[in-house]
């Protein structure tokens, strides 16, 4: 069975139609970086003539990290002369420059087969010093997606509620080693198809993750706006799941300015333009902004307007049981962003007429900001929701 669609799980306790969603399961993770210390410099040369001011030495390696398809720009700061040369892993690096007066060699790793620490060796005068382990490699994520999440407002509409809800929101994320993911196949295989709960579709991307530690946590910020999102042990994920109208800005950027992590194992970050959020819209058809709950048949048609152009809709109606208290059967669909769409006929499997169905619209944006150790993107969805309640016929 698909995994429900996660903007609906968690959040809309309290509703008077009586739906209670449970929260979603994270998404794991798992990042491995080498741990600080100091160098160690080993002397090869037994020549008794060398002027020891010729000893080479390797004070700092900067970035100590990079992806194992090569190219890192790394700066080298130390003592050495005009011949030096770099092996990283055992390679030898290309040089960019060697500026011996000033003790800087800067230098292009090369590429490596597997991710992990790797020693950086300096040759100068046929002498050598050794960074143990001090540079690491992490795999290549170019054209994959290394941090996942979403950041969504839910504004509630219509006045036919029992117990009027309160908008609300709620953010997620979750680092992963780098993997092919795709938000919209969670809602259907391509655009404008629908899914139902009832129908065995299933997006199950391989994901791979590692604990970062009780503590840790994930900070986005927009302006004034700020989200911080503690490491949630039981659901395994960053979260805050009742975010105020002052931490969701509408129409607005996002970047990831701060993550800690309890796990020295972990490589800390940031990343600009993380997140992309829209701006606020209607739900033209059915009218869910009134103050009456209509009736609608099994193929009706959906339309929306305003809050300008975005990366798509994502829809879920869920019809619920005969008491209202749980979701019978979901289907879940992927649009494109042109203002309206017809629900096909036999989306659902089992349409009962007199059941509530809730509909959730959101317009959505990917930004797709990089991270920079190992160069994968991030996929942390930003969208606003309409959400309100009909009943079926």
């Amino acid at each position: 069975m698909r995994p429900a669609p996660l903007p609906l799980v968690g959040l809309l306790a309290g509703c008077g139609f009586g739906l209670q969603p449970t929260t979603a399961e994270g998404i794991a993770m798992m990042l491995s970086d080498s741990a600080d210390g100091g160098f160690s410099d080993v002397d090869t040369d037994t020549d008794a003539d060398v002027d020891d001011d010729l000893q080479p030495e390797i004070d700092s390696i900067e970035p100590n990290w990079g992806t194992t398809a090569g190219g890192t720009e790394v700066v080298l700061s130390g003592t050495f002369g005009d011949d030096a040369t770099v092996r990283v892993g055992g390679v030898e690096a290309d040089n960019k420059s060697v500026q011996e007066k000033r003790g800087i060699l800067v230098f292009f790793t090369p590429e490596m087969g597997d991710e992990g620490p790797v020693s950086v060796v300096l040759e100068s005068s046929g002498e050598t010093a050794t960074a143990e382990d001090k540079f690491t490699y992490y795999t290549d994520g170019t054209g994959l997606v290394g941090a996942v999440g979403r950041v969504t407002w839910v504004d509630i509409v219509g006045d036919y509620w029992v117990d009027p809800p309160v908008d609300t929101g709620f953010a997620s994320a979750i680092v992963i080693k780098p993997a092919a993911f795709d938000w919209t196949k969670f809602y259907a295989a391509s655009q404008d198809e629908c899914e139902s709960t009832k129908g065995g579709y299933a997006y199950n991307p391989l994901l791979e993750s590692e604990d970062p530690g009780a503590g840790s946590s994930v900070t986005l910020t927009s302006g004034s706006a700020e989200i911080r999102m503690p490491w949630d042990t039981t659901y395994g994920q960053f979260a805050d799941n009742d975010l105020s109208a002052a931490e969701f800005a509408p129409n607005s950027t996002y970047d990831i300015s701060e993550v800690s992590f309890n796990n020295d194992e972990m490589p800390e970050f940031t990343v600009t333009a993380a997140v992309q959020t829209p701006g606020s819209f209607t739900v033209t058809t059915p009218n869910l902004h009134g103050d009456t709950v209509l009736r609608i048949s099994q193929n009706f048609s959906l339309a929306w307007s305003g809050g300008g152009a975005t990366d798509g809709v994502l829809l879920s109606l869920q019809l619920m049981n005969a008491a209202g208290t749980a979701v019978d059967e979901e289907v879940s669909c992927s649009l494109r962003d042109d203002g309206s769409f017809n629900l096909p006929t036999g989306s659902f499997q089992n349409w009962i007429a007199g059941r509530q169905l809730n509909i959730f619209v959101s317009r959505f944006y990917v930004a797709g900001g990089t991270i920079d150790f190992n160069n994968a993107d991030t996929a942390i969805i930003g969208e606003y929701m309409v959400y309100g309640a009909v009943f079926t016929k």
